[in-house]
């Protein structure tokens, strides 16, 4: 054990990469910013070695190998220790997943109360981030994030790949289904996902050259698919996330034969830091119910 530096060192060292700079470190451990630079120098003279690139730039600092090194090992530590104390004190750590507010609404919270009914003693806290997860600032575990294909990270979890079909009411489908260039067209306004715009889908159902003036365009999906289920017009589903409407029937597929598979997956990320003891179970959990609802078994390695 004599090779273990200070607790409070590696406190200071692990909050300081976590938050990104040594002031919001300092304001975490309630200490001054110089004490929190004096505990990680002497940290790297315990060592013998650089942890940290300082930088007078925004963030100010950067791993070194070394530092990169111990941090796992630092956060796991900590984490460990956290949890042991709040069990002893009877207060369990809360677990917090990160997603967008559509994955939120229509898959993910669901299936986050149903782990929650199963785990009873760990408290979960669930929160909407829109593109990059804020790690640090929300002390996520794990974040739900929609990229695309050749945007994946060697270490993100692919949870979902989306199909994309045209989809509307049932109240709507015997009108659509023969005469699609006089229906209203409802679109997500997302400049990169190609599938979701009905300019990518006019060779299929012929479209005039005016069936621009045809299309509604709306910030979220979720406004998308309400606006269909209400008979407004044609939107372009995405599956998973509109099974619950197709099984109600609240929602029809317009052509059974036709979809694309989706440029874009859905997948996990988690916490660079401080790891939640439940977090793997967390995962296994998600995936699990991702293979269940698709049919598709996933690449346990990926």
């Amino acid at each position: 054990m004599s090779n273990i530096p200070s607790l409070t060192a590696l406190r200071a060292f692990e909050a300081a990469v976590r938050l990104g700079g040594f002031a919001r470190a300092a304001a975490e451990l309630n200490v001054s910013t110089s004490a929190v630079s004096h505990q990680i120098r002497g940290l790297e003279d315990t060592l013998g070695v650089r942890l940290l690139e300082r930088s007078t730039g925004i963030g100010g600092i950067r791993l070194t190998a070394a530092g990169a090194s111990l941090l796992p090992a630092a956060s796991g530590a900590l984490s460990l220790l956290e949890d042991a104390c709040s069990e002893i004190k009877g207060v369990a750590r809360r677990l917090t997943v990160s997603a967008n507010a559509p994955f939120s609404a229509m898959w993910l919270a669901r299936r986050l109360a149903e782990f929650s009914g199963s785990n009873p003693a760990t408290p979960l806290n669930a929160i909407i981030q829109d593109g990059e997860p804020d790690f640090a600032r929300y002390d996520i575990d794990l974040a739900v994030v929609h990229v695309a294909d050749h945007a994946l990270r060697p270490d993100d979890i692919v949870l979902l790949q989306e199909d994309v079909f045209p989809v509307c009411s049932p109240e709507l489908h015997p009108f659509a289904s023969t005469a699609v260039c006089r229906c209203r067209l409802l679109q997500e306004a997302h400049e990169n996902f190609l599938e979701l715009n009905w300019l990518n889908w006019s060779a299929e159902f012929g479209l005039p050259d005016d069936f621009d003036t045809k299309i509604v365009r709306y910030s979220s999906f979720s406004q998308v698919i309400g606006a269909a289920v209400g008979g407004a017009g044609l939107a372009l589903g995405r599956s998973p996330l509109i099974e619950p409407e197709l099984r109600s029937g609240r929602l029809v597929r317009l052509f059974p034969e036709l979809s694309r598979p989706a440029s874009w997956r859905f997948v996990l990320r988690r916490g660079p830091t401080r790891r939640h003891r439940m977090l793997d179970t967390l995962i296994d959990f998600l995936r699990a119910e991702a293979e269940a609802g698709t049919g598709v078994a996933l690449d346990p390695s990926s």
